[in-house]
């Protein structure tokens, strides 16, 4: 999850963009973590709509992280893993 964080703010600093409340990676991470928390009992998006043989929003998410990290410049190998990981899964509905 730390590396996830760490390369999403990233490419928001090379892209020059300001998460609101998020001022270091002590606070980027401190905010995943209460999203983590207050979900801990839930299924993410992803997770559902992978159960229900539906597509999934990882093209807007860990996609997009992954797609403008190239485009900057700046390495996201985490967040391409999850991105390419999710669209194998969608995948295995098809079979």
């Amino acid at each position: 999850m730390q590396d996830i964080v760490d390369e999403v703010l990233a490419v928001a600093g090379a892209a020059r963009i300001v998460l609101p409340g998020v001022h270091d990676q002590a606070s980027g991470m401190a905010a995943a973590m209460e999203i983590a928390t207050q979900m801990a009992g839930a299924f993410s998006s992803t997770a559902q709509d992978l159960s229900r043989g539906r597509p999934t929003e990882i093209e807007a998410l860990n996609g997009y992280v992954a797609r403008r990290g190239m485009e900057l410049g700046v390495s996201v190998p985490v967040n391409h893993a999850l991105f390419t990981l999710v669209k194998l899964a969608e995948q295995r509905k098809d079979t």
